[in-house]
């Protein structure tokens, strides 16, 4: 994909997605605060009609128990043991009615008073107001599913709600029954049972009340739910019995404490808030519509919209005037790019401004120099290695060391030296066959070999001048080395260093060892030393503009030379590796080799050591 595509999908993606996701980010993050501050205040509201409530019904558990140990309650089931044929009863029973409806004047919302005695006669109390329960026969009565769970909390009241137990309680109108047991307040043995209803005209009150418009909760719809979710009480008085569960797929009724939601109820999108009544597992629901409640926010919307159009438009211009005129810059840049990669090295950029435009022109300008540079390098570089190639040819054979140890191998015959000849002929042999080797690398022990052979034919020639010891490590034996490498440094002591010494003054010292990370070659002798020209000129190099006939001279009277040496060392090992001289007139030379360890062969190189 080109620049161009790629800075437009880049706009797209990291410009006007994340502000389109910014401007929506915010909208959400608007609603979710609106949800949790109208959930607080909800919560708040919802307690204020639940701790009503919870009064209103801890205001007729009170009453109730007043009643439940009065004379006109105890005396009467006490006194219900008569026989039912007995004359005297009927009349007792009226008279203790008469005597109940005290009861009915303790409260404006008591409706009903029932006393079942032990024994079944049934006592009943009640308003001109319509009422809902059945009054059924205590035999019945003990039937219901509602009895055994009245026996078990031993005089506390069971509460009823409206719709709840209808073929006891009734439908019309919807009202709150209470049943409770009544023990004797001598013996506290079961007297019987008492029954009361209560309007609900007051608990629809207070749900009305906070109905208001100008409350803290506008437009909201209260609900009295069950356990099971059935609506109770319907503060519009519309869904009344009816299933919470027709209206959301929530489950409201199974609040813990206090759980708010946005869901759709009925259809609408609402704020659905529950909260527990200390009464039976009963719910205080209160839906509001979310419209109603976000009024306030279509202004702050349309901010939202103002704020991301006018960033949308900013990145637009900013895109065109700016993104765009670096991209063309990136582009130029490239297409000089290509024609250096087809070999136009002289190309250049020109650009104006002040800005990393400039600077990235400015770049290309040197790195193409830079490249120019590194190639011509390279070819200096490869003329140097074909030279040290063509010095190592020329070391190979040398006509003058064959010839002179030709020469001494003849005048032995001579003396009739038979020893000393098969010696020299095996010094001369490993050293052809070390030379001829048709591998660049060889075994260390292979170059220790070479190189004692050729110090071995150079004592005999040169009559003793000079003496040599070599010390290697043992674990150095196993690693390969670039061959004729220690053979050059031997041949610069013996043909320079020891010009003008006497028999047996001169000493060459090689050791071999290793260090963290490379193998370490030590050539040092106690010649006449270099001076600092000789130094200068072997650390400067050769030109590879010399003539090859001077080359070939230089290959022939000084076998490879250390700086070739040097050179080839470098450039099989890498620029971490190579010689170092040390030198000084009249002080000797030390030559110090750092070369790459590369495994090789470690038991032949043992056994042609000691061999």
């Amino acid at each position: 994909m080109n620049l161009r595509p790629k800075l437009m999908l880049a706009f797209l993606t990291l410009i006007i997605i994340p502000m389109i996701g910014l401007g929506i980010f915010s909208f959400i993050s608007s609603e979710n605060l609106q949800e949790k501050k109208y959930s607080e205040q909800t919560e708040i509201t919802l307690k204020a009609i639940g701790g009503n409530i919870s009064y209103f019904f801890r205001e007729l558990d009170q009453l109730s128990n007043g009643n439940v140990i009065s004379a006109e309650v105890q005396d009467t089931l006490k006194q219900s043991d008569l026989p039912i044929d007995d004359p005297g009863a009927l009349i007792r029973i009226n008279q203790a009615e008469k005597d109940m409806s005290r009861i009915l004047f303790q409260h404006p919302a008591v409706s009903f008073v029932v006393l079942y005695a032990s024994n079944g006669t049934m006592f009943r109390s009640y308003r001109n107001d319509p009422t809902t329960f059945r009054p059924i026969s205590f035999a019945d009565l003990r039937k219901h599913a509602l009895y055994d769970d009245v026996i078990s909390l031993g005089g506390k009241p069971l509460w009823i709600g409206p719709y709840e137990q209808k073929e006891l309680t009734g439908v019309e109108p919807p009202l709150f029954t209470m049943m409770r047991v009544v023990k004797d307040m001598e013996s506290f043995n079961d007297l019987g049972i008492m029954v009361m209803q209560y309007k609900t005209e007051e608990v629809s009150s207070m749900l009305k009340a906070f109905q208001n418009p100008e409350a803290e909760s506008p437009g909201a719809r209260y609900f009295i739910l069950n356990s099971e979710g059935l609506i109770m009480l319907d503060s519009n008085k519309e869904w009344d019995g009816n299933s919470i569960n027709s209206y959301t797929s929530s489950t409201p009724q199974s609040t813990q404490n206090y759980e708010s939601s946005r869901m759709k109820f009925g259809g609408v999108d609402s704020l659905v808030s529950s909260y527990q009544l200390d009464r039976g597992g009963w719910i205080l629901l209160s839906v509001q519509s979310w419209n109603s409640l976000t009024n306030e926010n279509v202004r702050l919307v349309q901010w939202i919209g103002m704020i991301t159009l006018f960033g949308l438009l900013s990145a637009i211009l900013f895109n065109v005037f700016f993104v765009n005129r670096v991209a063309k810059s990136i582009i130029k840049v490239v297409r000089k790019m290509r024609l250096v990669e087809q070999g136009l090295l002289d190309i250049r950029i020109t650009a104006q401004g002040k800005d990393e435009t400039v600077l990235l022109a400015s770049s290309f300008n040197s790195m193409v120099e830079r490249i120019g540079g590194l190639l011509t390098e390279v070819r200096r570089e490869q003329e140097r290695k074909q030279h040290a190639e063509l010095m190592l040819m020329q070391a190979q054979i040398k006509p003058h060391f064959l010839f002179n140890t030709l020469e001494s191998i003849n005048a032995l015959a001579a003396q009739n030296e038979g020893g000393k000849i098969m010696l020299m002929v095996r010094r001369l042999s490993n050293l052809l066959r070390t030379s001829m080797h048709h591998s660049e690398e060889i075994g260390i022990y292979q170059e220790i070999e070479h190189v004692r052979s050729y110090l071995e034919i150079q004592k005999y020639r040169f009559e003793e001048l000079f003496s040599y010891e070599i010390e290697v490590e043992e674990s150095v034996l196993s690693y390969n080395i670039l061959k004729l490498t220690l053979q050059p440094l031997v041949e610069n002591s013996i043909q320079h260093g020891f010009d003008g010494y006497e028999d047996g003054q001169g000493i060459i010292s090689i050791k071999v060892f290793t260090e963290a990370h490379h193998i370490v070659l030590m050539v040092s002798d106690n010649g006449i030393g270099m001076s600092t020209d000789t130094l200068q000129r072997l650390n400067e190099g050769y030109s590879p503009s010399r003539k090859a006939g001077n080359e070939a001279e230089l290959g022939e009277r000084r076998g490879l030379g250390l700086r070739n040496v040097a050179d080839r060392l470098r450039i099989h090992y890498g620029p971490g590796f190579g010689m170092m001289i040390c030198s000084s007139e009249g002080y000797g030379t030390v030559i110090r080799c750092a070369i790459g360890k590369r495994r090789g062969d470690s038991d032949d190189g043992q056994s042609a050591v000691s061999g």
